[in-house]
């Protein structure tokens, strides 16, 4: 049977909420690479990206509450408004021969806040224009563009960082957000949400939690999220420095590595995870993955194989952007409808917990351990991770 056809608007929405998430990833990978540029060790680099991470968790409730209560669209051009209104500032300062780089850290703050209403709006949108398999499948494309974006846009920031400095990579993040905003400024608005703008949306959070406890599936799925994102966190985290310190990649090498991880998961992530979904189902998926991911984060431990930097980087994406697909859109199965914005967001800030405690774990575990030792014990993490999430699901 083929596949159910996804709606122009939500692919619209994901377009855009995959450009904000290239703008958001500037500041998660190509942050670091300037603070070492700079002089800081890895370590501070490192947790240098918590000024996106920690605003992007604190407001994911409230993302969450007014994406199941608003007009998507309109909640993506609020955000993403503000969002390039922020990321402009370090630019227009420096055209005024004021170089003040605390205005890039801004910059990602206000990015992190804002992630999740961009995010909560396209959970919000595909909810309400799929179903079912057709669901799961805008899930398995979001997540391959959000993966794409987040993990290969890199690239063109570490070009513009190697041309004209941390200036150019803001100049870009404010283009990403305009294409962004034009995008959604032509999808029609949705019809208005009825009910008490106060009371209903407080309902709708008791009503939203009082289905996750009732679900131990969909709890046992929030403990996969949160303890794979521990130690995927770990790896992402240091990734940067893995590039540029264990494996000694300059920028325009990196920029390479980066480009060609993204070819992989725009050109492999939907067929494979399509195909391996039909034949095993997404949970299954999700296990596979996250095994292959931790055999591709063994593999990067050796900084004597710093040629393969492509091949490994491509691997390890594309196992992790699998995973995510198929814990995704499995979640997403098992969501209620109103709350499809509420509860996804909140496992999603569940997972983003893990994914900074293994980002802070990896950053302090770095100096004493070495990039050798602290990857294997990463990829240790994550196969036992995959064990757990098996076993768990049995008892469920």
């Amino acid at each position: 049977m083929s596949a159910p056809h996804t709606p122009r608007v939500t692919l619209a929405l994901i377009a855009a909420n995959g450009l904000s998430a290239a703008a958001a990833s500037q500041f998660m990978f190509v942050l670091p690479w300037m603070l070492l540029a700079r002089g800081h060790s890895p370590t501070f680099a490192a947790l240098a990206t918590a000024c996106v991470y920690v605003p992007t968790l604190l407001f994911a409730v409230p993302a969450g509450m007014t994406s199941d209560r608003a007009d998507p669209r309109r909640i993506m051009l609020v955000a993403l408004t503000a969002t390039l209104a922020a990321s402009a500032l370090y630019p227009l300062a420096t055209l005024g021969g004021i170089d003040t780089f605390a205005l890039v850290i801004v910059a990602g703050a206000v990015t992190g806040a804002l992630r999740n209403f961009v995010e909560g709006a396209l959970m919000r949108g595909m909810a309400d224009t799929t179903a079912g398999v057709g669901l799961l499948r805008a899930h398995a494309i979001r997540t391959t563009v959000v993966q794409t974006a987040v993990f290969g846009s890199p690239f063109v920031g570490l070009l513009l960082f190697h041309v004209g400095g941390a200036a150019a990579v803001l100049v870009g993040v404010c283009a990403l957000l305009a294409v962004a905003l034009a995008i959604v400024a032509v999808i029609p608005a949705s019809a208005p949400v009825a009910g008490d703008a106060v009371a209903t949306p407080l309902r709708n959070v008791t009503a939203g939690f009082a289905s996750l406890r009732g679900n131990p599936r969909l709890q046992a799925i929030g403990w996969a999220n949160l303890t794979w994102n521990v130690f995927a966190g770990a790896a992402i985290g240091i990734m940067p420095a893995v590039l540029r310190e264990h494996f000694g990649l300059n920028e325009v090498e990196a920029s390479v590595t980066f480009a060609v991880g993204a070819l992989a998961v725009v050109a492999l992530t939907l067929p494979l995870v399509r195909l391996v979904q039909q034949r095993v189902g997404a949970i299954l998926t999700f296990l596979l993955a996250v095994g292959a991911q931790s055999l591709a984060v063994l593999l990067f431990a050796d900084g004597g194989v710093a040629i393969l930097a492509p091949l490994l980087y491509s691997f390890f994406l594309l196992s992790n952007s699998a995973a995510a697909s198929s814990l995704n859109g499995a979640r997403a199965l098992e969501v209620d409808q109103d709350h499809q914005a509420l509860v996804n967001l909140a496992l999603s800030t569940i997972g983003l917990i893990g994914f900074i405690v293994g980002l802070v774990a990896a950053a302090g575990l770095l100096g004493p351990l070495g990039f050798g030792a602290l990857l294997a014990l990463i990829a240790a993490g994550l196969a036992s991770t995959a064990v757990g999430f098996h076993r768990s699901l049995v008892a469920a």
